[in-house]
C-alpha cells in the first residue's frame, strides 16, 4: 500500500510540475492537490527536493527500460524484416517522445533542473549519451554506406538528431502552444528523421512521405472548426 501511495504522490507531483513548472510548485501545493496534510506527505517524501529527485529517478528508470534494447545487441534492427528500418525507427522514436512528454517539465529547461542536483546532472548526461548512441544506430541503419563512428557524415547526422530529440519539448510548444500532444510528438519524430531523409532509399522514402501526409492530415483535422 505504501508503494502505491508513493507512486500516486509522484504522479500527482509530476502533473503539477508539468502544468505549472517545477519552480512554481511547493510541497504544500502537492499536499493540497492530494487532499492530505503536509505532514502526511512528508511521511513519504521529505519535502519538494525529495519529490524532485524521486521523479527524476523514476523517469530515468523508465527511459533506460525503453532505450536499453536499442543500444544493446541485437538492437532495434534484427534479422526480422517484417517492418522496414524507417518504420521501426518511427515507432521507437514515437514511444521515446511520448515518454519524454510525460515528464516534459524536465525537458523544458534541463540546465535549471540539473542545477544543484549532482544525481540529476549525472543522470541527464547519461541519458543524453544513450540518446546519442540510439540516434547513431538509427542513422547508421538508414544512411546507405554509413560506416564507422569516425564517418563525418554519420557523426553530423547523429548529433543533429540527438539535439532535436533532446530540445524538442523546449522548442515546439513555444511555437505551437495550442497544438494537441499527438501533433507535437508526430512533428518531433518527423523532424528527427528528417536529418536522414535525404539519404533514404526509395522504399523507406515512401514510408517517410506517407508519415508526412499523415501529419498534414492530422493538422487539417485539428484546425477544422467544430460544427
Amino acid at each position: 500500500m505504501a508503494v502505491k501511495t508513493a507512486e500516486h504522490i509522484l504522479n500527482i507531483t509530476r502533473d503539477l510540475f508539468n502544468a505549472r513548472g517545477e519552480g512554481s510548485v511547493t510541497a504544500s501545493d502537492v499536499a493540497l492537490e492530494l487532499g492530505i496534510s503536509t505532514g502526511n506527505l512528508y511521511y513519504h517524501f521529505k519535502g519538494k527536493e525529495a519529490l524532485h529527485l524521486a521523479l527524476f529517478a523514476k523517469m530515468q528508470r523508465e527511459m533506460l527500460v525503453l532505450m536499453g534494447p536499442a543500444i544493446q545487441p541485437p538492437g532495434l534492427f534484427t534479422g526480422d524484416r517484417s517492418t522496414s528500418p524507417i518504420e521501426t525507427s518511427w515507432l521507437f522514436l514515437t514511444v521515446i517522445l511520448e515518454k519524454m512528454l510525460e515528464y516534459r517539465y524536465l525537458y523544458e529547461s534541463p540546465r535549471s533542473v540539473m542545477a544543484g542536483f549532482a544525481d540529476i546532472d549525472r543522470g541527464f548526461r547519461r541519458l543524453l549519451r544513450m540518446k546519442q548512441k540510439v540516434c547513431g544506430n538509427i542513422a547508421a541503419e538508414l544512411i546507405p554506406l554509413a560506416g564507422r563512428d569516425t564517418d563525418p557524415q554519420l557523426s553530423t547526422v547523429t548529433n543533429t538528431m540527438t539535439l532535436c530529440m533532446t530540445c524538442w519539448l523546449s522548442y515546439d510548444p513555444i511555437l505551437n502552444p495550442e497544438d494537441a500532444e499527438m501533433l507535437l510528438v508526430h512533428r518531433g519524430v518527423l523532424q528527427i528523421l528528417s536529418h536522414c531523409a535525404p539519404y533514404l532509399g526509395s522504399e523507406q522514402r515512401n514510408f517517410y512521405n506517407v508519415c508526412e501526409q499523415l501529419y498534414r492530415q492530422m493538422v487539417d483535422e485539428e484546425t477544422q472548426p467544430l460544427d
